[in-house]
């Protein structure tokens, strides 16, 4: 690091002044005494620019925070090392919002602290680099450093509960496909869906007292496949509507198969933190004509919105929704 990196402080500024007038008043009147004032603040001017300019850098580590939903809220934690007194102002990237921290921290030789942040759209978000300003021990120079280590958040896309009629043939066909003859009937858990219940043999039990029906299945791949494209401004749209898709199909225990631009995913019930984090870094683009064949549904981003297209023709996603959670974009 070079000497111009540093500045003088306003304590610098003010010991740079006294040396000046000790040397100006002893050459004019001869009193040896003001040399020694001279001196001594010469001598701290030297050696706190060489305490500076002999430091390295100094290093920081975050915590990298889990991954979470729009609207969420995680803790950052981060630890900082160097060889002088040092003063960080933490940066983050597009796409998540600090809502909790204090803007510069005086960390003496170094120490750790804490901020929360909001996440606010799908992808990875960058956290850092943050610029760094060291001063020698007197308080004499300064010098701003930004270090190059950073860390990252993924957000995952927004989940909407949404109106399923519109894939409820979908639903329907792909259980019904799945299903062979009956087995028996057993106790309701939380794991079933109210379309399994079995009314009129739950009518003849106490009020809160479902059974419902249970098939051998004759198939062993019962996943919906969805073939998901869009243009790169609408990305965030179409990751959002497959997500809540996913998430409605899973709910009434069907598994899917995502098949993105640049990859397949299979998603089943329960299991589909995979699905999220292909969800949240996925790009624009189509998928292999032959490659997606046989789809159940296509999800389609353009324009800043997301099509939904099944047998029985295209909805616009927005209609589907029924509660608006997070942010989109």
């Amino acid at each position: 690091m070079g000497w111009s990196e540093l500045r003088p402080t306003r304590r610098g500024i003010v010991v740079v002044a006294i040396a000046a007038v000790a040397i100006l008043l002893a050459f004019g009147s001869g009193v040896r005494s003001l040399h020694a004032v001279s001196v001594t603040a010469l001598l701290g001017m030297v050696v706190g620019a060489g305490q500076l300019r002999l430091a390295g850098r100094p290093t920081i580590e975050r915590d990298e925070p889990e991954a979470g939903f729009p609207g969420e809220r995680r803790t950052v934690t981060v630890t900082v090392d160097s060889k002088v007194p040092v003063t960080v102002d933490e940066r983050v990237g597009r796409g998540v919002a600090v809502v909790e921290w204090p803007d510069e921290t005086p960390l003496g030789h170094g120490g750790t602290f804490s901020y929360t942040i909001e996440l606010q759209r799908r992808g990875r978000r960058n956290l850092g680099p943050a610029s760094c300003e060291q001063s020698d021990s007197l308080g004499l120079f300064v010098r701003r450093v930004r270090p190059d280590e950073t860390a990252t958040v993924l957000v995952y896309p927004t989940i909407h509960p949404i109106d399923g009629r519109t894939v409820t043939g979908v639903v329907e066909r792909r259980l019904g496909s799945g299903r062979g003859s009956f087995d028996r009937l057993r106790e309701y858990t939380g794991s079933d869906t109210m379309r399994d219940i079995h009314w009129r043999a739950s009518a003849k039990r106490p009020p809160d007292e479902f059974v419902v029906t249970e098939h051998r299945r004759h198939v062993d791949d019962d996943r919906v496949r969805i073939v998901a494209e869009a243009d790169d401004d609408s990305v965030d749209e179409m990751a959002s509507a497959v997500a809540s898709l996913a998430q409605y199909l899973e709910e009434s225990g069907i598994g899917v198969v995502v098949d993105l631009p640049k990859e397949s995913i299979r998603s089943d019930p329960g299991r589909r933190e995979r699905l999220l984090r292909a969800l949240a870094l996925t790009d624009g683009g189509s998928v292999d004509t032959d490659h997606g064949r046989g789809a159940e549904i296509t999800v389609r981003g353009e324009a800043g919105r997301a099509t939904i297209t099944v047998a029985d023709g295209d909805v616009d996603f927005e209609t589907l929704v029924t509660e608006r959670r997070g942010v989109v974009a």
